[in-house]
């Protein structure tokens, strides 16, 4: 009876270690590919910060006019990746903030302070595609995920 169970057993054990699961994802994203969205994004609204801090005021420009002055000296800071996204752009004076949604523009991906060093908002959960953040005098950024 062992012998049996046995070889029913051990076939189905190999079939279990060869199969791959995929990885888990968030907003259709894999990890990986959070990773290098972040990285993209946190260099995109730093180039778009610097835009801003050369403004006298408000720009009334469309965000992506906005993002093509912005990535005037350098265009692989918008990379192809934002291609599959919308990137919106929003003017704190003088700061700048990113949002990355999803094309449809109904799901928030990343949220991004452009004077900050690191990727301000990584969205965990489905959430509509509006600007969180906040900043402060000296760039202090409300709303950002825990450090």
């Amino acid at each position: 009876m062992k012998y049996k169970t046995l070889i029913k057993l051990i076939p189905a054990l190999l079939l279990a270690a060869c199969v791959t699961t995929t990885p888990p994802t968030l907003n259709g994203l894999t990890a990986e590919e959070r990773g290098i969205l972040s990285t993209h994004m946190v260099n995109l609204s730093s180039a778009v910060d610097t835009y801003f801090a050369d403004l006298p005021g408000a720009p009334t420009d469309s965000d992506a006019i906005i993002l093509q002055k912005s990535t005037q000296h350098d265009s692989r800071l918008l990379a192809p990746k934002f291609d599959h996204y919308v990137l919106k752009v929003q003017y704190q004076n003088p700061y700048a903030v990113l949002l990355l949604c999803s094309k449809d523009e109904k799901t928030a991906i990343m949220e991004d302070a452009g004077c900050s060093a690191r990727l301000d908002r990584q969205v965990t959960h489905v959430a509509p595609c509006e600007f969180t953040l906040r900043i402060g005098q000296g760039c202090h950024v409300e709303g950002a995920d825990p450090q």
